[in-house]
């Protein structure tokens, strides 16, 4: 359970309000967030209920022959493996007492306030990321003690070597073997897998634009990528003139809270984890949901942000929203340790 009272008060920042004159540093949380260009996004809304199923559909991909006088032969659909998100409501706030508010001597308290507004959008970044944090395990349990379970519709964990599929026999990976760390040469193993180990729930082969190359802000891991993607040669060559096959082919994307726990702190073990990501409709199903968008309630003398009581204002941000992850096709993982 969270911190209970009153936040802002002369006893426990009685610096704000002593004779004292000084000056203040207040280090604030304002990280990329990016996480959620790689999910569907959709604004769910009120009125229909808490929560979302997502169902693949598959159909086949070639006509048969028809012999002569004969009947076409029907082609094949399904519904394949789905996955339910549910929504969480998310929130924090922050009381000011009468006396703060009225001998308060700085602003800084008021930078407080307004980094309300970064808390929901930040724990989105943070739990959306995790779902690549995570990409090992079938389930974690996030800062607050609840499990969050991160299996496919498959009930494979994200990363895996032996993905089934809905109406086939056939199994694909995602998984780079070795978990190489980011190079060339691991690049163009994640390639592979995401040319030959894309199929339909048939079993047939399918294609997908992976262009987005996902890391932690890991210098050498950073300044690998940055060599592929905008050496003026081959970065593998030994002699001028060879060209960059990948220059300006790919996009990469940096999560601030990839190598972290559960909590956001940071996790050496994951600090070279790097993903091949096919985003969009047409790719990567990953989903998230806004069932309300990040909200900032604020108090004034005499509405119901005030205590009739104490007088003391409170201010309260929330959000409310889903994650699920249906499908590791799209996703290319390598999850070096070392």
């Amino acid at each position: 359970m969270g911190n209970q009272t009153t936040n802002l008060n002369e006893t426990t920042l009685s610096e704000m309000t002593d004779l004292v004159i000084k000056s203040w540093s207040l280090l604030t949380e304002h990280l990329p967030r990016t996480a959620k260009t790689l999910f569907i996004s959709e604004n769910v809304g009120s009125g229909g209920g808490n929560t979302k199923r997502i169902d693949e559909f598959d159909g086949e991909t070639f006509a048969a022959n028809k012999p002569e006088g004969t009947n076409s032969e029907k082609a094949s659909v399904g519904v394949g493996y789905n996955k339910t998100m549910t929504a969480k409501t998310f929130s924090k706030e922050i009381d000011i007492t009468l006396e703060m508010r009225n001998d308060n001597r700085y602003n800084v308290i008021g930078q407080m306030i307004r980094d309300l507004v970064s808390f929901c959008p930040n724990r989105q970044e943070l739990d959306l990321t995790h779902q690549l944090t995570f990409a090992s395990s079938t389930s974690y349990t996030d800062m607050n003690g609840d499990t969050i379970t991160t299996t496919m519709g498959d009930t494979k964990a994200l990363a895996n070597t032996g993905h089934t599929l809905a109406f086939s026999s056939t199994t694909y990976s995602n998984r780079i073997t070795g978990d190489p760390a980011f190079s060339q040469g691991g690049f163009e193993a994640a390639q592979l897998l995401a040319n030959s180990q894309t199929y339909n729930n048939f079993g047939e082969w399918r294609s997908m634009n992976f262009n987005t190359i996902v890391s932690w802000r890991d210098p050498g891991t950073m300044r690998t990528i940055k060599q592929l993607m905008n050496s003026e040669g081959d970065i593998d060559g030994s002699h001028a003139g060879i060209v960059n096959v990948y220059k300006n082919g790919m996009t990469h994307l940096v999560l601030s809270w990839l190598a972290t726990t559960a909590t956001g702190a940071y996790d050496s073990t994951k600090r070279r984890w790097w993903f091949y990501i096919a985003p969009g409709i047409n790719g990567w199903q990953a989903y998230v949901g806004d069932w309300i968008a990040p909200t900032l309630k604020t108090p004034g003398a005499g509405n119901n942000g005030e205590d009739v009581h104490s007088l003391n204002w409170t201010y309260t941000t929330y959000c409310r929203y889903g994650i699920v992850v249906l499908s590791g096709k799209g996703c290319i993982c390598s999850l070096p340790t070392s």
